[in-house]
């Protein structure tokens, strides 16, 4: 449903082999991961903060500040289920609705892919022209708005643990590494300010450098 293509950024996506061990305890550790960043980000208004705190915890870059890579040669149409969330039932479209596409990085690592469709005439003048000329996160540029964030739909792209696990049981794995594909998850979701206007709707994919640190040591 997503029209997010392969990024052509600061880092091609593609799998990659982690710490982490092909075994019950660390894919149980991993499904745990991946639900607390969802749950994370379900409950902020703003990803990009939740992010920048993750790899702040799990030092996962020198820097956790987060950098927007716009993609600025690509074009796509809004999904017609998201226009139609932007506008509002009883809205005619009449306006305009601009495009930005990005990876948002930190230290060469893509933590997450972005696709914005936004009104300009519902932001400010000096929003607009941040979102069009500078790499800041749109969540950081439109942060004055104190905008609130809705979930649409979700997407599992990826998860440590076999279908049906908590009845069938986990394979036995081995201490071979897993190699962990690209993406996570993809979120949609839509933007709204005080006034419960629209602004923003957006289609978000976070990729599997979130889990890119050793695993705890255990007990002997």
């Amino acid at each position: 449903m997503s029209s997010l293509s392969m990024p052509s950024g600061p880092s091609k996506m593609h799998n990659t082999i982690s710490e982490w061990q092909n075994t019950p305890l660390h894919r149980l550790m991993l499904a745990t991961l991946i639900e607390k960043l969802e749950n994370k980000l379900l409950a902020n208004p703003s990803a990009t903060r939740v992010l920048e705190q993750w790899i702040h915890t799990y030092n996962l870059a020198p820097d956790s500040n987060l950098h927007a890579h716009r993609q600025t040669e690509s074009s796509a149409p809004c999904p017609p289920f998201l226009l139609q969330t932007l506008f509002g039932t009883s809205d005619t479209q009449t306006e305009d609705v601009h495009y930005r596409k990005v990876q948002l990085t930190a230290h060469g690592k893509v933590f997450s892919e972005a696709e914005n469709w936004y009104i300009p005439t519902r932001l400010s003048p000096e929003m607009t022209t941040q979102l069009n000329t500078t790499d800041k996160p749109f969540g950081l540029v439109v942060a004055a708005l104190n905008f609130s964030r809705q979930l649409i739909k979700r997407e599992s792209l990826w998860f440590p643990l076999p279908e049906h696990w908590e009845q069938e049981g986990i394979p036995a794995g081995s201490t071979q590494p897993i190699s962990l594909p690209p993406y996570l998850f993809r979120h949609m979701a839509v933007l709204r300010a005080q006034t419960g206007q629209a602004f923003c709707v957006v289609i978000e994919t976070y990729t599997t450098e979130a889990l890119g640190f050793p695993p705890p040591a255990m007990p002997a």
